[in-house]
């Protein structure tokens, strides 16, 4: 009897010549799964009978075998529980398929219990990857009473959800009064350096005639003694 190691390597490049197939929907993969599962199958009962090594060909042509026989069985099962108004098969289901296939049901205790039995382990677990939830934005609505609960529902909010694209005037008192003064402040300081740079200036450095510079004052051409410029202008830079 050969090592049951050294006939699953035997084996790997059956397995492997499916790794290579790209597969693009769930579907393909479980078939894929499957059919690898049946060969290891068909490589461990040819290492219960003594092979050493096969053909990939051999190989490929009892797996098909193996599953022509299962599927049938599964056909033939369901179509009896079918048949006697039911919707899951039993146990008699099966018994009676495999009677009317001409297999010897008697004989599966023995060779369930045979001494040179290979224990196939488990393919290992993989979690499922998961599937990232929707956005919602909103609460959905609901139907209100006028209108039949059998109705569709309505769509995501985010379907008919609107932004604003103005807002609401400011009508506190105290914001009011702080933009009315920051605008004062700002025209204050626009008309001071507009006059600085357009007439006379004086400074408070004799050294550094440009640093600090303040409005000159010019004498009203009345006969008064008031500039011709608020006071409130005549401030530093």
């Amino acid at each position: 009897m050969a090592d049951p190691a050294v006939m699953a390597g035997g084996f790997s490049a059956v397995v492997r010549s499916g790794a290579g197939k790209a597969t693009s929907s769930p579907a393909e993969n479980y078939q894929l799964a499957r059919r690898r599962t049946l060969q290891v199958v068909v490589s461990s009962l040819l290492t219960e009978c003594g092979f050493e090594s096969a053909e990939k060909a051999a190989v490929e042509t009892l797996t098909e075998m193996i599953q022509s026989y299962i599927s049938e069985v599964g056909r033939c099962a369901k179509a009896y529980c079918e048949h006697t108004a039911r919707i899951t098969p039993t146990l008699s289901d099966t018994v009676v398929t495999l009677i009317e296939m001409g297999f010897n049901v008697d004989t599966l205790p023995v060779y369930a219990k045979r001494s040179q039995r290979m224990v196939i382990t488990a393919p290992p677990v993989t979690n499922a990857p998961m599937i990232p939830k929707a956005l919602i934005a909103g609460q959905k609505r609901t139907h209100p009473s006028h209108i039949p609960s059998h109705f569709p529902e309505f769509p995501d909010p985010h379907t008919y959800i609107k932004t604003p694209t103005f807002r609401e005037p400011v009508s506190d008192y105290q914001v009011v009064r702080e933009k009315a003064a920051s605008q004062r402040r700002d025209v204050e300081r626009a008309l001071t350096r507009f006059m600085a740079k357009t007439g006379e200036t004086q400074s408070l450095f004799k050294d550094d005639v440009t640093a600090f510079p303040l409005i000159a004052a010019r004498p009203a051409p009345s006969h008064t003694s008031v500039p011709c410029y608020p006071r409130s202008w005549s401030c530093r830079l």
